[in-house]
């Protein structure tokens, strides 16, 4: 991967985002299961093609100072920044670095993010990655009790806590993880290796296609929208229905329209390092 620094930002800093200690120990990752292939497979193989600025890797580099905070924990009875390995389909290994492991058996992972987080709640790919950790410390002789996800709003403003009812009132918020069977985990871990196994070798424009959800995908919605009024008073996902709303309330036309708000696939367009070499990419460009 190849660096730039458009923003001319400091020596320092430009240097403490391209020298990443991250080594893998392992063939695969908690992180690299719960990451799409197509993605990990295109990365691997333009590896020497892609060029990232560094100011778009700020907000990785502030998610990397967790671990400079868990090495403050000194709880006893706990463990803090393990990593864990098990064997899996065909002979496979999978390792995962967990945050934090209390006394009471309580699997912690800290993200760093933003506020919008508390909308959907725990991500997928957050609640499969806390998974694959957990069943790697019960295949290593360490019960699990639960699983937490402590996080830390990097956007939180305390004016805007005191003036915004639904506005987050801390800065930090513990988010539950359902933690799934540990069969349904065994296999979700071995299809995972065995997906992203076959597809090292899958030509380019074969390579399974990343799911709507793993595009983080926004559908096309109708806004119903009001003279004077900034938000919505409604949204629907056709114009059939956003007219049909307009008819069944009798809302007057001279002060409510539609107005259309086109989906994207939020990850392709603005986070995926790869998609310019993505062959599904171009296809939803073109449709």
């Amino acid at each position: 991967m190849k660096y730039t620094n458009k923003q001319n930002l400091p020596e320092a800093l430009y240097k403490a985002v391209i020298n990443d200690p991250y080594k893998r120990d392992s063939d695969f990752s908690a992180s690299m299961l719960s990451t799409p292939p197509q993605i990990i497979v295109l990365k691997e193989r333009h590896k020497d093609d892609i060029t990232v600025d560094v100011s778009d890797l700020i907000y990785p580099l502030i998610g990397n100072n967790t671990h400079y905070i868990l090495e403050r924990i000194g709880i006893k009875n706990g463990l803090q920044e393990e990593r864990f390995t098990g064997t899996f389909w065909n002979g496979l290994t999978v390792s995962g670095k967990l945050d934090f492991y209390d006394y009471m058996k309580i699997l912690w992972d800290y993200k760093i993010t933003t506020r919008y987080v508390l909308i959907d709640g725990v991500k997928p790919e957050w609640e499969s990655q806390s998974n694959i950790n957990a069943h790697l410390l019960r295949i290593n002789r360490f019960s699990v009790n639960g699983a937490k996800i402590c996080v830390i709003f990097r956007d939180w403003s305390k004016i805007q806590a005191m003036k915004v009812p639904d506005y987050p009132k801390h800065q930090v918020a513990v988010l539950p993880v359902r933690l799934w069977d540990e069969k349904d985990v065994e296999d979700y871990i071995n299809e995972r290796v065995k997906l992203h196994y076959q597809s090292m070798d899958a030509p380019s424009d074969q390579l399974p296609e990343c799911t709507p959800e793993e595009r983080w995908d926004k559908p096309t919605i109708y806004a119903i929208m009001k003279k004077g009024r900034k938000s919505s008073v409604r949204n629907l996902f056709s114009l059939e229905n956003a007219q049909e709303y307009i008819d069944k309330n009798e809302l007057d036309i001279n002060i409510h329209s539609i107005q259309e708000r086109l989906g994207e696939s939020t990850r392709c367009e603005y986070y995926c390092d790869v998609k310019d070499f993505c062959q599904q990419y171009k296809r939803l460009k073109e449709n």
